[in-house]
């Protein structure tokens, strides 16, 4: 049932309770004139149907419109001077004699009309995308940004890790990329592809939340565009290592150190035959002993020396979430080639060891800015900074592996070619890989312990178990813009904003959303935004659409057309029905209720006895 007919339903109900009421009146006290009672029923009937045109006037039949929106960035409009049907929303460049509407809605409102609808420049804003359109909407863009137009942040990271920055540049040729850190300081550097997409690395300092920034250089090197890339750096529990060797090696003593420094959670031990183990005391594999452990370093001849017990434990604990790495400090057998197929891993090639040269640093300034403040020395003098300097920039070694290649793996590492170095691959929650490295230590030899740190914090970083986070709070979009309204979803009761001026806003929860229990919130200001659930708080990056023109403008161009292509498209007819005016039948309802109120209370000519 419409709402016409509940309205008429109601109105109906309302005339015949007034005209019961009326004629027991009337039989009750006789003396009324039968006029008299006629007209109170008449006057009844016509208010309620005034009332009825008033709430659902008539449709009248109208030319149809074609309205002319300009958008933000639109070009000029040469019927633009005293045309009614062009309308500049708040974002459009300054017209003069555009009409000026503060959102697309008002003007559809303005002009009932409405059959078909030019946008002109970027498209619509995010107040504007969620109206009813128009049956044929055609979009005039304009030229597209120049900057850069995507941007893929890092995840969260820990202290001291490498993180990776990903965008896309449009328009700009000859373009190169710069990633420079809080400080102002370049830390990488890479030319975009022919696609625009170019990948920069940093590394994370101290635990906090910070602002790194992707600048955009030209061909002549000047500054295109610059965004700012939110990182934010937690401080995570110390990965749990056991390493079990075949026997002492260079390799072991080096990761041992390197553990150490890096703060790991590190159990080595290493055959040393007859039954006797060096290193730290001897542990059984145990399917509690792995459970206790995120990663597990073995060598050939320690997946060797494996029972069929201790085999089956780290294949069920593998699926559970271990990270299992077999390193290789000699040859495969094809027993230990056998165990790791057993476990998820396929193997192939020879036992010939081959050179192999790392990917080359970058240029001396980066590489210092990547490392960020050395630590002083107790005694700092002129040689030892000297020693320090040169030994830091020394070429890098030659390494030796093995042409051993994983299966259907995702490369591990890469060498200085660009070449897949190892593999690993998911079994279960779990990641099972080899590294055919054999002499990784040589890189400290040659006082590269920088790259040794880089190389290795890589590798138990991909292989890690899982941390058991905690349920996050999930944003409706993948990029907030202050100023646009976003969905924060994943909410509980009592859940509450705290923006960068520290203004606290409680989240009302949409009961529409169901179980993805989402609130919708519009933020002021740009940086970091906090939100306090219970006793947990999760913090977010607002974009400044003022700090990133091209990616706000590429993104408002890509929702518009997304809302464009869902639309449906119809033909637009000479003439549309509009509801009619309904100031007459509200004055004509004023008037009759008046006459009904009037007539009910005279009581006519006063008799005299």
């Amino acid at each position: 049932m419409n709402d016409a007919v509940w309205i008429a339903s109601a109105l109906l109900a309302i005339v015949l309770i007034g005209s019961v009421r009326t004629l027991l009146q009337q039989r009750r006290n006789p003396t009324h004139g039968t006029a008299r009672i006629v007209a109170l029923l008449v006057l009844q009937v016509g208010a309620a149907a005034l009332m009825y045109l008033t709430l659902l006037p008539p449709p009248v039949h109208i030319a149809a419109q074609r309205l002319t929106i300009l958008t933000g960035h639109a070009t000029a409009t040469s019927n633009a001077a005293g045309d009614a049907s062009v309308i500049a929303l708040p974002e459009a460049p300054s017209r003069s004699g555009a009409r000026v509407a503060p959102d697309l809605a008002t003007a559809l409102r303005q002009h009932p009309g409405t059959q078909a609808l030019v946008l002109q420049g970027d498209g619509l804003a995010a107040r504007d995308r969620d109206i009813a359109l128009p049956r044929q909407v055609t979009l005039q863009p304009a030229a597209a940004p120049r900057g850069w137009v995507a941007l893929q942040p890092p995840a969260i990271t820990v202290p001291g890790a490498l993180f990776t920055v990903r965008a896309r540049a449009q328009g700009v040729t000859g373009a190169r990329a710069e990633l420079l850190d809080p400080a102002g300081i370049v830390v990488d550097r890479a030319a975009p592809g022919r696609d625009g997409n170019v990948a920069l690395d940093g590394v994370a300092r101290a635990s906090g939340r910070s602002e790194f920034s992707l600048r955009l250089l030209d061909a002549d090197r000047h500054v295109v565009d610059t965004v700012p890339v939110p990182l934010q750096t937690d401080d995570a529990p110390g990965v749990r290592v056991l390493v079990l060797a075949g026997a002492p090696t260079p390799e072991l003593k080096y990761l041992r150190r390197w553990a150490t420094d890096t703060g790991l959670e590190l159990h080595a031990q290493a055959s040393a035959g007859a039954g006797v183990v060096l290193g730290d005391a001897p542990v059984a594999l145990t399917a509690a002993r792995l459970a206790a452990t995120d990663v597990l370093i073995l060598d050939e001849r320690s997946v060797a020396a494996l029972g069929p017990p201790q085999r089956a434990a780290v294949q069920q604990a593998l699926r559970d979430g271990l990270g299992v790495l077999v390193r290789s400090s000699g040859p495969l057998t094809d027993g230990t080639r056998q165990t790791l197929r057993s476990w998820g891993l396929a193997t192939s090639g020879s036992n010939q060891s081959l050179p192999l040269r790392l990917a080359a640093d970058p240029d001396p300034a980066l590489l210092q800015a990547r490392r960020g403040p050395q630590r002083a020395a107790s005694a700092p003098t002129a040689a030892i900074d000297e020693a320090d300097s040169t030994s830091h920039n020394a070429p890098l070694p030659a390494l030796e592996q093995f042409n051993l290649r994983a299966l259907d793996a995702t490369p591990l590492l890469h060498d200085a070619s660009g070449a897949a170095l190892g593999g690993w691959r998911d079994v279960g929650r779990g990641r099972l890989a080899l590294l055919p490295l054999t002499d990784s230590y040589r890189l400290v030899l040659a006082g590269r312990d920088d790259r040794h740190a880089e190389l290795w914090s890589s590798v138990v970083a991909t292989l890690a178990r899982p941390l058991a986070t905690p349920a996050s709070v999930r944003l409706g979009s993948a990029t907030a813009w202050a100023g646009e309204r976003i969905a924060l979803c994943a909410l509980a009761d009592g859940t509450t904003v705290r923006s960068p001026q520290g203004t606290t806003v409680a989240l009302h929860i949409d009961p529409g959303t169901a179980g993805d229990r989402c609130a919708g919130y519009w933020p002021q200001q740009a940086g970091w935004h906090q939100v306090q659930m219970g006793t947990r708080t999760q913090a977010f990056y607002v974009f400044d659409p003022a700090r990133a023109q091209a990616m706000h403008r590429q993104q408002t161009r890509d929702a518009t057309a997304l809302r464009l292509g869902t639309a449906t498209a119809a033909s637009t007819a000479a003439v549309v029905p509009v509801p009619g005016p309904r100031w007459p039948w509200l004055l004509g309802f004023l008037v009759v209720a008046g006459l009904l109120w009037w007539l009910e209370r005279w009581r006519g000519p006063a008799r005299h006895r």
